[in-house]
């Protein structure tokens, strides 16, 4: 049996002045679920706690609040200014050159072992970002968003079980109607003109496929 790498589960949260932290409840919901899921001890009152005291600390201006949990419960909460990431507008985004196999647990659970997705980025590096497929040949996420494409029909996102992480704003999202999910096969992707990246602490990203080639441009947050 191949030995499980080491690895902490990690939440990525937004905390806005006078809002408090973004779907906080589906954070922790999520976070509780990885827990039991990988056998790691969890107080979510501590958890709670942690970050109440924390939110006291932060001022006046949004702020990406990166949480990790250690197997034996041991919690770190990291407060950063809230930017961009590696996606600013005019980034270029593409398809990353081989699937990913959906039957691996770590793409359905947000931890520190990023391992598939940066050897996917570094499969494609003239790309900021890169969009994953199964090896059935379904769309799946990006390395750092859910994806969502643009129909006739509204808006659409991967189903979880082609192998990609249940995102608290897509939930959210697909909770209020805004998103539906279907399958996404290679071929359709390239075939779409709007895309969008989507999560809980960038949003909304929105990209243009350029003309002649298998690649999308952020140009709108």
């Amino acid at each position: 049996m191949q030995q499980q790498p080491k690895f902490e589960l990690l939440e990525s949260l937004l905390w806005e002045p006078g809002n408090g932290y973004f779907l906080l409840d589906r954070h922790l919901a999520r976070l509780e679920r990885s827990a039991d899921y990988f056998k790691f001890t969890l107080s979510l009152t501590a958890v709670r706690q942690a970050l109440q005291e924390l939110s006291l600390t932060l001022g006046s201006i949004a702020r990406k609040v990166r949480l990790t949990l250690t197997c034996e419960g041991k919690l770190t909460l990291q407060a950063e200014t809230l930017d961009n990431g590696i996606l600013k507008i005019g980034a270029v985004v593409g398809i990353a050159s081989g699937p990913i196999d959906s039957q691996n647990p770590f793409f359905y659970h947000k931890t520190t072992y990023r391992l598939p997705y940066t050897m996917a980025l570094e499969s494609q590096p003239e790309y900021r970002d890169v969009l994953l497929w199964n090896q059935d040949g379904f769309m799946t996420e990006s390395t750092i968003a859910n994806i969502a494409i643009d129909t006739p029909a509204g808006l659409i996102t991967p189903p979880v079980k082609c192998g990609l992480l249940p995102g608290t704003f897509r939930a959210q999202l697909l909770a209020e109607g805004k998103l539906r999910e279907k399958l996404i096969r290679l071929e359709d992707l390239r075939n779409t003109q709007t895309l969008f990246l989507i999560n809980s602490v960038r949003g909304w990203m929105r990209l243009k496929k350029e003309e002649k080639r298998d690649v999308w441009q952020v140009d709108r947050f």
